[in-house]
């Protein structure tokens, strides 16, 4: 009898199809060299494809098949070659499935009746062992892939806190985060998206917890996606989200476990994909993009000084230059007069108008920016420092850009990583420019009106079924006082109904003993 506590049966949800070279079912039949075959024949006779024949005086008795260039030979050595090899060289008896069963160390085996879900278990790095006279193929996993080492997240830098950060390995992913929630209520759903790269998608939820509206809605986004490939998690951050025509983020991506599993606390759910570092969460709201793990990890008087800077330094850092430019070249009445002296006399050489004047060294700007990211990291501090004081100082000298310029548009790149993530600074980078020549065009009222219509469009957004200015509007007061500050952990005994959890109390009667 077969020991059913090490075997997962195949009954794999497959994505919609586009394009296969195999029929949606066929079933396991004929023999090993007709399986071989077929097993040859549909996964395009590969390069790094393995096959290896066990037979005796009486033929072929059973074969492995594998793919170097994923399964771990060593392993497949140990636990299955040498095992088999050794009752074959000494035992007489018929090489059975419950031989193999008992020969074959191994922790999980899939039993795949189907040659589809095979050639699957294959490409995914399973070997598979055919016997003769079987309707089923036994699946390996030795998964012998190259992994990356669990190190800091490097977009997400933290002073104080977890050091951990995602992999490209999902099991990695999922096991850095069940390190922190342990309790039984925390679901894990897996779904497969992908014609061609299978990408094994998980979704975690606290089951007691999470809103199921939401978590149904999850589930009915995922299983609409039908393409042929899923390479990064922004494939499916851009297909599920609720308006695709806005630059603006409504699903979270993170590197940091102890961000997801907060957020799982909270009530939200969490994606995780195969082969990407970054983990989707929703709902998301625009408040969350301003807060990073470690405003919970300092005394809450820092972590709400900490969140009035970067709030202030993001609104800074999205109307500063509108706001001089307006200032400058429309509506120079609002400017004190010995304020009028000193930028006037910066700009009696400059040649352009100061809207062609902004715009160009906020070009430049973005130009050394993208162009320091992509250099290489022994020369980036070099070039990036070294090249912009040189043709700072160079545009000043000759004349073409006004120092006050300058010094706007620096102290404007300086701000926008106030933000705490980078897909909403990427986003108010966009919106600044939208300000920046309403206001170059019709001044202070320019920049007003722009203003107002970037925050109606938010308004109107939403987020799986969350307004994404919440808990600003609709207004929530319990979610308002944890805005722009951070309430202390004494006192936030309830989750944010922002996200409608099942459960809201989360802290029990804790007793306040400075008082």
């Amino acid at each position: 009898m077969f020991n059913l506590t090490r075997f997962r049966f195949s009954n794999k949800v497959q994505p919609q199809k586009i394009k296969s070279m195999v029929s949606d079912h066929k079933p396991i039949s004929g023999t090993v060299e007709d399986i071989l075959t077929y097993v040859t024949k549909y996964s395009g006779s590969p390069s790094d494809l393995i096959i290896h024949r066990f037979t005796t005086g009486n033929g072929l008795v059973m074969a492995a098949v594998y793919l170097e260039s994923l399964a771990d030979i060593s392993l497949l050595g140990s636990q299955v070659i040498e095992p088999v090899n050794k009752f074959i060289r000494e035992k007489s008896e018929t090489l059975t499935a419950a031989t193999v069963e008992l020969l074959i160390s191994a922790s999980v085996i899939d039993l795949f009746t189907d040659f589809n879900d095979a050639l699957d278990g294959l490409l995914t790095g399973q070997a598979l062992l055919i016997l003769p006279n079987e309707d089923k193929i036994f699946g390996v996993s030795i998964p012998g892939y190259p992994r990356r080492p669990i190190e800091e997240s490097i977009t997400e830098k933290n002073v104080r806190g977890n050091r951990e950060g995602f992999t490209e390995d999902i099991k990695d992913n999922l096991s850095l985060i069940r390190r922190w929630i342990k309790d039984p209520n925390l679901r894990v759903e897996s779904k497969i998206i992908g014609e061609r790269t299978k990408t094994k998608v998980l979704i975690l939820y606290l089951f007691d917890v999470a809103n199921p509206d939401t978590v149904a809605e999850v589930n009915k986004r995922l299983e609409k996606i039908s393409i042929d490939g899923i390479i990064d998690s922004g494939y499916i951050s851009e297909m599920i989200t609720d308006h695709r025509l806005t630059f603006f983020p409504l699903v979270q991506e993170t590197e940091r476990p102890d961000k997801v599993a907060a957020s799982i606390l909270e009530g939200r759910i969490a994606i995780l994909v195969d082969k990407s570092p970054f983990t989707l969460i929703v709902p998301a709201t625009s408040n969350e993009f301003y807060q990073t793990p470690e405003d919970f990890y300092f005394n809450y008087w820092i972590g709400s000084f900490l969140r009035v800077i970067r709030f202030i330094g993001t609104a800074m850092a999205v109307t500063l230059p509108a706001l001089y430019t307006a200032l400058i070249s429309v509506n120079p009445e609002f400017l004190p007069s010995f304020l009028i002296q000193v930028i006037a006399s910066g700009r009696t050489q400059v040649p352009f108008p100061a809207v062609i004047e902004v715009f160009f060294t906020l070009l430049v700007f973005e130009i050394f920016r993208e162009a320091s990211v992509r250099l290489p990291a022994n020369i980036n501090l070099i070039m990036g420092i070294g090249g912009g004081i040189v043709l700072g100082q160079a545009a000043i000298n000759s004349g073409l850009i006004a120092g006050t310029t300058i010094m706007v548009v620096i102290f404007t790149s300086l701000a926008s990583f106030s933000t705490a993530n980078p897909s909403k600074e990427q986003a108010w980078r966009l919106a600044r420019y939208f300000l920046f020549f309403a206001s170059g065009a019709f001044g202070i009222l320019g920049l007003s009106i722009a203003g107002l219509l970037v925050l109606a469009h938010m308004a109107g957004l939403k987020s799986f079924g969350v307004s994404y200015l919440a808990p600003w509007g609709p207004p929530l007061p319990v979610d308002i006082v944890d805005g722009f500050g951070r309430l202390p952990w004494w006192a936030r005994n309830r989750r944010p109904p922002t996200y409608r959890p099942q459960q809201e109390d989360r802290l029990g009667n804790t007793d306040k003993e400075d008082e």
